[in-house]
Order: structure tokens, then C-alpha cells, then sequence
């Protein structure tokens, strides 16, 4: 499987910054208000980081076993069902690909916040607050793919 491409991340990322750009500017030109994201969208991306982190601890537990089998004569190793390493990695792929949306989405609206002649202090410090949970969620799916992977084999020439 392919790991994730920092570049279509960061496009994903620029899109949905030019759509919640846009849609910001529309929405104040027709008189309505900027979108602003509610404290539970943070929470939930903050929870959605934990559980993805969380779901590869075995992973991360049986790859750090596998280097000390190798290092060391010991040969007693419980593997991981491979099906669970590839669901976790596929969430951790589709997380990144959300948190980087996300991430884009806020950061449009927030310029247009800052660029807009009132700032509201609470409407910024929520979208603020979702842009740093996507970050954090997008840094947890980079780290749980370095995870999934595993180290090569020494006693291969593949």
C-alpha cells in the first residue's frame, strides 16, 4: 500500500481552504454569517486522534517485540491479525485525508475572519480551536503509519 503523499494532503488541504474561503465570502455578501464550527466538532477530532492512536498501540507493541525477537535469542512473539493492521492503517489514511479537509476548511474561514472589518474573538477561537484539532489529527495519522509499517526483512534480497 502507498504511503501517505504529503502532496495530495497538502492540495486536499488548499481545495477546501479556497472552498471555505469562498463560501464565507458568499455567505457575507448575501448577508448571512461566517460559518464559525461548534467546541464539539474539536472535541470529536481530539477523541477521533486518541481512538486512532489508541487502535495502534498493538501494532506498535508487536513491531517493538519483532525488533527485540531479532536482536535477542527469544522466539516467543504473539502476531498481529494482519486484517486489524490494515484497517488501522486505512483509517489512519482516510483520518489524514479528513484532518487535512478540515484543516483547509478552517483556515479559509479564518481568513476571512481576520480579514473582515469586525473580529469576533469567540467565532475566531473556535475555528481556531478546530484548526489545531485537525492538526493533531493529522500528525497522529502520520505517526500511525510509520506504525502500520513494518521493517524490512535482513533475510530477503526483495
Amino acid at each position: 500500500m502507498k504511503p501517505i503523499s504529503p502532496l495530495m494532503i497538502a492540495l486536499w488541504a488548499i481545495c477546501s481552504a479556497v472552498i471555505g474561503f469562498g463560501f464565507s465570502l458568499w455567505s457575507v455578501n448575501n448577508g448571512l454569517e461566517i460559518p464559525i464550527s461548534g467546541l464539539t466538532l474539536s472535541i470529536s477530532i481530539s477523541v477521533i486522534a486518541v481512538i486512532l492512536l489508541l487502535a495502534a498501540l498493538p501494532i506498535w507493541k508487536y513491531k517493538r517485540n519483532l525488533i527485540k525477537v531479532a536482536t535477542t535469542s527469544q522466539s516467543k512473539l504473539i502476531p498481529v491479525n494482519p486484517f486489524y493492521a490494515v484497517r488501522v492503517l486505512i483509517l489512519s489514511k482516510s483520518s489524514a485525508i479528513t484532518a487535512a479537509v478540515f484543516l483547509g476548511w478552517h483556515a479559509g474561514v479564518l481568513v476571512k475572519q481576520f480579514t473582515a472589518p469586525v473580529v469576533v474573538p469567540e467565532a475566531t477561537t473556535l475555528n481556531i480551536s478546530a484548526s489545531v484539532a485537525s492538526v493533531l489529527l493529522l500528525i497522529v495519522a502520520f505517526i500511525v503509519e510509520q506504525v502500520c509499517k513494518l521493517p524490512k526483512d535482513k533475510k530477503t534480497d526483495v
